[in-house]
């Protein structure tokens, strides 16, 4: 009878063993939907009383928008794509019931995505603009899969004009700072390169707009900040059009370097010594030896399966210990 509860404990243990680890790592890489609207909702509470409230609408535009990121493996926000705004497309899931609304965009995509890895992407300005807007009340998820084994985050929140629920009156012509002028501004995980233009004779450099521009996008692309854009170009607004012509820096300002006047010293003469030349004798060089490591073969070894290994290992001295120590003893007997 002792001899089975032995062997049912040991394929216990061993079961366990099995299954442990890749418990913790399915564990690892799962965010959920409400994982990202507490962690905006947390960030929120530092700013505003009002936290965001979860709207069907949204969360039916977050979801489309998720699953057609992961259908084409996007690397950007869907109006790089020729997709319209935001604000246009959960407008038309029913998000306002027919009044204007502004919506803005978080995404994130990875293959083992966890809540810190999410906070890392969305901690810039940018992206916090859900948490730090007072005028946003409503917030919409979506978490969609790519063939490929990506997964896809995204975050929209929304605001309706006239809805003065939160205590902020949202208007469509107002020029507030609370208030998105005519839409919120698209937030990137991604910013899509293209050729930057050449400075001209006086040495300015010229951007003229194109579809999709946006000041983050250009003032990416030129190593510069959307503060200088504006100021250079005396812009009241992130507002741009295509076809306007914006200045990204000005022509360097040249800077006079002092140089030096060499001071011709007389030399003079002092008498030296004659050295007799002597032959040079050959010289020993130690070759030496290459010590070999096993850094390297340690390395291309997986810890997880190497931890694995060690805990089989452990199972089957456990194993011997109980059979020739408890059980082997009593057959005897």
């Amino acid at each position: 009878m002792r001899r089975y509860f032995y062997l049912s404990l040991i394929v216990i243990l061993l079961a366990g063993l099995l299954v442990l680890p890749l418990n913790k790592v399915q564990a690892a890489g799962s965010v959920t939907g409400a994982d990202m609207i507490a962690l905006i909702n947390g960030w929120r509470a530092g700013y505003w009383s009002n936290a965001l409230i979860e709207d069907s609408a949204l969360d039916s535009c977050a979801q489309w928008t998720a699953e057609e990121m992961a259908g084409m493996g996007a690397t950007g926000h869907l109006t790089y794509y020729g997709y319209t705004s935001a604000s246009v497309r959960c407008a038309g899931f029913g998000f306002g019931g027919g009044s204007t609304v502004f919506v803005t965009e978080n995404w994130a995509m990875d293959t083992a995505m966890t809540i810190d890895m999410l906070a890392g992407y969305w901690a810039d300005s940018a992206h916090m603009l859900p948490a730090t807007e007072k005028q946003y009340r409503y917030v919409g998820v979506g978490i969609a899969s790519s063939s490929d084994g990506r997964t896809y985050y995204v975050l929209q929140a929304g605001a309706i004009a006239g809805d003065s629920g939160s205590g902020t009156t949202v208007s469509s012509g107002s020029s507030s700072t609370d208030v998105p002028e005519g839409s919120t501004p698209v937030t990137n995980n991604y910013v899509v390169s293209f050729p930057t233009s050449t400075p001209d004779l006086d040495g300015t450099i010229w951007h003229v707009v194109k579809a999709n521009d946006t000041l983050y996008t250009i003032a990416v692309n030129y190593g510069t900040t959307i503060g200088a854009i504006k100021t250079l170009n005396n812009l009241t607004s992130d507002q741009i059009i295509p076809g306007q012509t914006l200045k990204i820096s000005l022509k360097p300002t040249p800077t006079i370097t002092p140089t030096r006047t060499a001071t011709v010293m007389m030399p003079t003469r002092t008498p030296t010594q004659t050295l007799m030349p002597t032959t040079p004798s050959p010289t020993h060089t130690l070759t030496p030896t290459p010590t070999p490591t096993k850094v390297s073969v340690f390395q291309k070894i997986d810890r997880q399966y190497l931890g694995f290994g060690l805990l089989v290992l452990s199972a089957v001295g456990l194993f011997v210990v109980l059979f020739f120590f408890f059980i082997r003893p009593r057959f005897k007997k």
